[in-house]
Formats: structure tokens, C-alpha cells, sequence
């Protein structure tokens, strides 16, 4: 049944069939002796536009016959309008140079047709672009992408989703893009629907037409010529393999997310969402989920003001943000925190990656560094990552600690045994503990690492080899960690800190606003006055307060300091990572590796060797992101999708990076791995290569632009030949630290030893954008420890 928008599209192409036969007539009668046309151009001219109008004429007789069928016609009639747009006004424009009065002068009659077709024209490409546009939205129920951008996804899923027994057309997964996209806001998203635009023209520049009127075959072909075999064989310019890499790494996860998400392709992949596994009763029996704890949050309906006044104002409300308020709030002081993400409830957490991600992720996942090779996920809610990470707990390795106190060294001023004891602390205050494999269900592919490990001597030496340590309790290894535990095993702050503090101290000492986004810290002298937030509506909030607290995380933190432009010299600088890359294994039989705790394992020989390794799986969805392959290699590995185990290899990076207000979204990431980096990198993935191998592995994959699948040890202890730089393989971290560094001064730093910005009375940070360096080891306890022993600093800050 068609649309009202499609109805009111036929309505038009009515009117625009009247209007072209009548214009027919018009032209059949202007001949030689009559309407004053008497130049042999002119009639030429004519003559080729009665042709053309009655093409048109026909055109939308058909497209009105049947307008699903033959809306491409109305497409080209758009495109001719456009097209005779551009001509008709450059050669009006042309002719008034060249001496157009003597065409006035001779045939006034034909400049009037001219200036009338033109004009028509460009009417015609506006008008009729609108109604097509309107028609099509509403065909396929479209919420963020135009028509244009949803045609080119379709015709993207068509050929990058290559196989046998696709389950869903491609027009499905474009829809379903669709629908993640429109489901949350990002500053950054639009470059996105950009990227997609692009590939619509991007084989015109080879004499093609636009990406879906390529026939499927060619498209293939196309696609991998111009977008791999190009770029791999760098056959054209480093800036432009760059943009090529770039736009098809997006175009290919955007499919990826559209259809591997969709339920309906959970079977061809061997995947059983918890819900519905044989054991799920019998899991959730054994310790079964606790009610959410009371929360309150304030959202912009609960402001009938522009301005609030509060006491310790932090900014931000994950890992360092709740821990730190927690101190403050029971030395006695209030505490107003301001968080860029919504309140999500773990009761309404449901099993749809896209759904999930698009709720509790910073940019719905889609952060990247500049030049879109480097991704970084953060999450974005209350309770922050802390919701969406794998709640693994490292102490800061002591030799890390060491240098950064070292007075010979990075000399921060910190008193180690101060951060040891704090550390101690907030262990006690997460609940972390060890997953203890006889009670907790475990990654299955886990097992497998830990089996290869210990083959290969790896168990010998002591804290080397085990399964984590995490703030998580009575797990049902459900494997749904990094899109929020619905369960409430996972203790987050969202759960565990935030709403223990309003239960003990009452709501009115922690006032937490949700869905409003710091924008700027206002300066008055050497103090900071308020801080000026705004919501998802674009309505501002200023919070005035006597301490301000920084927790947003080390990019968010970063950029806040820099866009508020309060001369701090080297905010954003020194930004670390864990920087990550995985190795996929192939295994003979059925392993199941989604179904148990998503990190289960480590190996960590730091610092002797410069990363560890971590065993991780996630659901299909985020899985396929990280598979290596592209189209048939790709597909026919998730096909294997139970056969696989995935190692994480985790090098924490020299703090070459920067964090900047630049570039489209103004929120850069400035970010190359140092050769250094890159070779600890490549090593880690060469010895988790040996480790799988010895535990049974057919394969090992690197995630590399190129596809390899190296099936045995003597050809993966190769890859650092095959491997030549880090464009050539994808990278990732959950981990960014730096960039507001603490430091002995002003010229190395951002904040002193008690973490007090240099040159403000009244300012703080406490995330992982202090960190001097990266820890190499997952973050989040020595975030909450470092902020635990901030307290005593804060709480005695008067402004």
C-alpha cells in the first residue's frame, strides 16, 4: 500500500506530465518564421528539447503507472534537472559576457523559452528532490539516513555481506542501520552519513555510475579494487589511502552491525542469546538478581532555572567521579555531579547489542581518532564505563608506580605507600575479588588460552597466568558485560557507589544531574565560577560551586579544558593507551567462547616484554567489528563464529597522543603508534599465536587489512614481516589515559601531587587523564585508587 508521501509524489509527476506536454506544444510550434526564432543554433537547441520533454513526458507516465517499480525515473528526471540547471544558468551567464544582447535583440522570444527552461529546472530539482526524498522516508521508514545514504548501504550490505545462505536482504540491514543511528545523539555521527555519501559518488571519479546502479557483481569488484587490493598494494597516495581505509572500514562496520545484530542471523552463526540457552533457569537460580537500588537523578524537566548552586561540583560520574564523591560527601560536603549521559535503569538493559550500545556508549561506540584507523570506546551514562566495561581490577604495577614517583624519574610528588593504601582501599570499596573458576562460569575460549599457556611454561612463574580479578558477584556468565549488566552482577558505580552514598547520606548530598554535557568551566581570576552544562535539547544549565572536580574521563577532560580556554598549557598532551589488537583462532570443534564471562584470562609478563594478553568474546555484533577478513573471508569466519577464541594483546603506549579541538567534530584524537609500541605490539600477537597453536588451534588471524590465516607456528611468528606498520592492522582501546598529566610544574604538567590544577585555587582532576603514563594493564582500579586519595585534598578546598 503506498505512502501519503508517496501519493502526494504521484501528484506531482501529474502535474509535471501537463506541464512537459504542454511545453511540448509549445516547442513544436516555435519554428523558422514563427515566435521570432530565426537562428540555426536556437532551433537546434529547440529541436533537442522537444525530445527531451517528451523522454520526460514518458518518463513520469511510467513512474505514475507504477512509482515503486519505477522510481528510478524520477531519479533521472531529478538528476536532468540538476544537470540542465548547472548549463542553463553558466551559459546565460556565458552569453551575457560574450554579447547575449544580440541574441535578445534577434529571437527575444527564444532567450524567454531559455530562461524559462531553466528556471523550471532548477524549480523542478528542488521541488521534485523534496517530494522523492519525503516518498522514499516514508517507504522505508527512515529516521536519520536520507534516501540517497540508504540506497548506498543497501547496495554496501549487498556485496561486503558475501556468502552463501545470506539470511537477510540487504535492504534489512540497511533499515536496521538506520534505526542504531537515529537512536542516539553524537556530535560526530553526521561524519558518518557523510562517509556514506561519499561512496554514493566515489565511482564516478572511476567513469562509473553512482555505487547502487553498479550491477552487484561489478560493485564486488569495484569495491575491492578501489578499497583493498589499491590499498594494500599502495597503488595510490598516502593521504589517499588513508581516506580510502577510512571510509571503508566505517562502510564495512556499519554493515556488519545491520546484520549481524538482526536475531533473525543469530542461528547461521552458531549463537544462542542467554535468554534462551538450556541452562539459563538453572544459572539464574543459583543467585538470582537483586532489585536496581534506589537512584535519583535529575534530568532537565527538574530545572525550572537556568542556574543551580551547588558545593564540590564533579564533573562526570564513572570510576574516579563516584569514588571521589563518596570521600567527599562523608567529610561532610555536598556534591552536585554532571554527567553527559542518560540515567539508564539495569532492570530495562535488554540483549540487543545496538540497542545497548547506542544507550550507554560515548558516540554510540563510534569515537575514533582522526584518521578513523584508532577507536576508542567510552561509555556514556551514569555510572560512566564502569557500566560497560569488563570490570577487571589490576593493581598499578609497581614498577610503573615506582617510575612515576621516582625523583630521578617523573618525580609527580605522590606518595607511593598514600596510592598503595588508597588503592586498598577502593578494592574494598568495588568488591573485587578473583573469578574463581569453580564459581564462575568462564570464557570457554578462556580455558583454551590458560590450556596453551600452560604448555608453554607460562604458569611457572608467580602472577603470571590466571584467571582476573573483578568487581562482579554471583556472575551467570551470560557474556554481556560491555553492554551493561542487566543482572546486577557486575558492580558498577550505577549500582554499587552512586546510590550507597544517597542511601547513607540522603539524596540532597549527592545531587546527580543525567543528560547534560559540561560544555565549559567558566574562570574568574585564579578560580573557576561555574560550569556551564547543556542538555540533550540544547538548553544550558550553569552550576556555580566552591570546588570543581574534573572525573570525565582522559578524552572528555582533555577536551573540556581545552574548548573552556583557560590557558592551561599542556591539556591534552602526554595521552596514553592501552593500545589493543586481537588475534583470532580457529578450533576444530564448537567452543561457545560468548557463553561465559567475556574477559576471563591474562597472561602478563610486564614489564619484561611490554603488553600482556587478556581472553575476550563478545555477541555477534561487536564480534564481527573485530573479525578479520574482508567480504567471503569475512562472512565464512563468522559462519565459525562457535569454532573461534579471540586473545586481546594490550601494549601500553608511549604518550605520543594529544586529545584537540580540531578537525570535523572538534574532538580529535592525534594518534600514531611509536615503531616501538608497534613492535611490542606485533610480538604479543606472535606469541598468542604460539599459545593458541598449543592449545589446538587450526588458525590464527590477525586483524589486519590485509586477510591472513596463518595455520601454523612458523608462519605466525612471521607476522612482523608480513605486518609492516600500523596502518596495516586495526587498533582499539577501552583505555586512554594522559593528557592532563600530573606533573612537578606548569611546563610538564597539568595538575600538582594533590591534584590541583597549576594556577587555579579551585580546580581538580581525578580520571585517568592524570596518569603520568599508561599502566599498560587494564585501568580501572587505579583510577578509583588515585581518586580515593584525591579526597583528602578535595574535601579540604574551600575555593
Amino acid at each position: 500500500m503506498l505512502t501519503i508521501q508517496e501519493k502526494r509524489l504521484i501528484s506531482y509527476l501529474k502535474t509535471l506530465l501537463v506541464i512537459y506536454l504542454l511545453a511540448l506544444v509549445f516547442i513544436t510550434m516555435s519554428v523558422p518564421g514563427k515566435f521570432d526564432i530565426n537562428v540555426p543554433e536556437a532551433i537546434l537547441i529547440l529541436t533537442g528539447f522537444a525530445v527531451l520533454t517528451l523522454v520526460d513526458a514518458l518518463m513520469c507516465w511510467y513512474a505514475i503507472a507504477d512509482i515503486r517499480r519505477y522510481i528510478f525515473l524520477v531519479r533521472i528526471n531529478i538528476w536532468e534537472s540538476i544537470i540542465l540547471s548547472v548549463i542553463g544558468i553558466c551559459n546565460l551567464i556565458w552569453h551575457a559576457a560574450e554579447g547575449q544582447i544580440y541574441l535578445w535583440a534577434v529571437a527575444p522570444s527564444f532567450s524567454t523559452v531559455m530562461w524559462s527552461i531553466t528556471v523550471f529546472s532548477v524549480l523542478n530539482a528542488v521541488i521534485g528532490s523534496l517530494f522523492l526524498s519525503s516518498s522514499q522516508k516514508a517507504r522505508y521508514n527512515l529516521k536519520y539516513f536520507s534516501p540517497l545514504q540508504f540506497r548506498t548501504l543497501a547496495a554496501l550490505a549487498e556485496v561486503v555481506i558475501y556468502g552463501e545462505h545470506e539470511v537477510i536482504s540487504s535492504e534489512d540491514v540497511a533499515h536496521n542501520v538506520d534505526s542504531y543511528f537515529s537512536s542516539f545523539e553524537a556530535k560526530s555521527k553526521w561524519t558518518m552519513a557523510l562517509v556514506i555519501s561519499g561512496l554514493y559518488f566515489y565511482p564516478i571519479l572511476s567513469l562509473l555510475p553512482p555505487l547502487p546502479y553498479i550491477a552487484p557483481g561489478s560493485r564486488h569488484e569495484f569495491l575491492k579494487k578501489r578499497f583493498y587490493w589499491d590499498v594494500e598494494k599502495r597503488l595510490i597516495p598516502g593521504w589517499w589511502r588513508t581516506l580510502a581505509q577510512g571510509m571503508i572500514r566505517i562502510a564495512k562496520q556499519m554493515c556488519y552491525i545491520g546484520y549481524y545484530n538482526d536475531k533473525r542471523t543469530f542461528a547461521s552463526v552458531g549463537y544462542v542469546p542467554f535468554s534462551e540457552r538450556k541452562d539459563h533457569d538453572e544459572r539464574v537460580s543459583k543467585s538470582p538478581r537483586q532489585p536496581d537500588p534506589p537512584l535519583y537523578v535529575k534530568t532537565e524537566k527538574d530545572f525550572q532555572k537556568d542556574s543551580i548552586s551547588g558545593d564540590v561540583v564533579i564533573i562526570g560520574s564513572g570510576a574516579g567521579a563516584s569514588i571521589l564523591a563518596k570521600g567527599v560527601v562523608e567529610s561532610g560536603r555536598k556534591v552536585v555531579m554532571i554527567e553527559r549521559g542518560n540515567h539508564e535503569r539495569p532492570e530495562t538493559f535488554t540483549e540487543n547489542e545496538m540497542d545497548m550500545v547506542s544507550r550507554l556508549f560515548q558516540d554510540g561506540a563510534i569515537q575514533a581518532a582522526r584518521d578513523f584507523r584508532f577507536t576508542v570506546f567510552q561509555g556514556s551514562c551514569v555510572g560512566g564505563s564502569t557500566v560497560v566495561n569488563n570490570a577487571v581490577c589490576f593493581k598499578i604495577p609497581e614498577p610503573v608506580l615506582d617510575r612515576w614517583v621516582d625523583p630521578k624519574g617523573l618525580n609527580t610528588g605522590l606518595d607511593k605507600q598514600g596510592v598503595m593504601d588508597s588503592m586498598d582501599t577502593a578494592w574494598k570499596i568495588i568488591h573485587a575479588n578473583h573469578m574463581d573458576e569453580d564459581k564462575v562460569r568462564l570464557n570457554p575460549g578462556g580455558y583454551l588460552f590458560k590450556k596453551g599457556c600452560m604448555k608453554l611454561g607460562y604458569n611457572l612463574a608467580p602472577d603470571v597466568t590466571d584467571s582476573v580479578n573483578a568487581n562482579i558477584s554471583g556472575c551467570y556468565g551470560c557474556g554481556y558485560c560491555n553492554i551493561g549488566c542487566n543482572y546486577n552482577k557486575k558492580l558498577s558505580m550505577l549500582v554499587t557507589v552512586l546510590p550507597d552514598i544517597q542511601k547513607k547520606f540522603g539524596k540532597e548530598s549527592l545531587e546527580i544531574i543525567a543528560g547534560c554535557e559540561a560544555i565549559k568551566l567558566q574562570r574568574s581570576g585564579n578560580k573557576i565560577s561555574y560550569v556551564e552544562g547543556q542538555f540533550n535539547d540544547g538548553r544550558k544549565l550553569k552550576v556555580y560551586g566552591k570546588t570543581f572536580v574534573v572525573a570525565a574521563g582522559a578524552i572528555s577532560s582533555s577536551i573540556l579544558l581545552l574548548k573552556s580556554k583557560l590557558g592551561i598549557k599542556n591539556a591534552g598532551m602526554r595521552l596514553a593507551f592501552n593500545t589493543g589488537s586481537q588475534l583470532t583462532a580457529a578450533f576444530p570443534t564448537k567452543i561457545d567462547s560468548y557463553d561465559g564471562l567475556q574477559i576471563s584470562h591474562y597472561m602478563k609478563i610486564l614489564p619484561d616484554t611490554g603488553f600482556i594478553m587478556e581472553s575476550w568474546y563478545n555477541p555477534p555484533m561487536f564480534q564481527s567489528t573485530a573479525m578479520p577478513g574482508w567480504f567471503e573471508d569475512h562472512y565464512n569466519n563468522m559462519r565459525r563464529y562457535d569454532k573461534l577464541a579471540c586473545v586481546g594483546v594490550l601494549v601500553g603506549s608511549e604518550s605520543n597522543a594529544r586529545a584537540r579541538v580540531a578537525g570535523l567534530t572538534h574532538r580529535e584524537i592525534d594518534y600514531t603508534p611509536t615503531p616501538g609500541d608497534f613492535q611490542k605490539l606485533l610480538k604479543g600477537l606472535e606469541v598468542a599465536g604460539d599459545i593458541m597453536f598449543a592449545a589446538g588451534a587450526d588458525s590464527v588471524m590477525p586483524n589486519t587489512f590485509k586477510y591472513y590465516e596463518f595455520k601454523s607456528t612458523k608462519e605466525s611468528n612471521k607476522m612482523h614481516e608480513y605486518i609492516k606498520d600500523p596502518t596495516e592492522i586495526t587498533l582499539g582501546t577501552g583505555h586512554p589515559q594522559g593528557g592532563n598529566v600530573i606533573a612537578s610544574s606548569a611546563e610538564t604538567g597539568v595538575v600538582n601531587a594533590e591534584f590541583k590544577v597549576f594556577g587555579y585555587d579551585n580546580l581538580f582532576i581525578a580520571d585517568a587523564s592524570v596518569f603520568p603514563t599508561s599502566l599498560g594493564v587494564n585501568p580501572q582500579l587505579t583510577v578509583m585508587g588515585l581518586a580515593n586519595y584525591a579526597v583528602q585534598f578535595v574535601k579540604e578546598n574551600r575555593g
